[in-house]
């Protein structure tokens, strides 16, 4: 809990140093983005047919990585309810 309060003291005190225009002006974003992943995932298929190894290897990568962040969810999980059963 001291962590937090010593991050949030520190935090705003760098918050009154730090000058308005410090992030640059707003991003004006377009309203509709539906059409914009669209278009964006058109070009991406473009891409992955002059490329198809490149692709599938990302894909496999995805694959991975979703299988290795659900297993660590796991194994997670586990410790901390292992954990609470040993503390009660």
């Amino acid at each position: 809990m001291m962590f937090f309060l010593r991050a949030a003291f520190w935090l705003a005190i760098v918050s009154v140093f730090v000058p308005r225009d410090f992030a640059g002006e707003a991003m004006d974003l377009p309203f509709d983005t539906a059409s914009t992943r669209i278009d964006a995932g058109q070009a991406v298929d473009s891409w992955c047919v002059d490329r198809e190894a490149l692709c599938e290897a990302g894909a496999e990568a995805v694959q991975l990585g979703g299988f290795l962040a659900g297993f660590a969810a796991t194994q997670i999980e586990t410790a901390i309810e292992d954990r609470q059963a040993s503390a009660s």
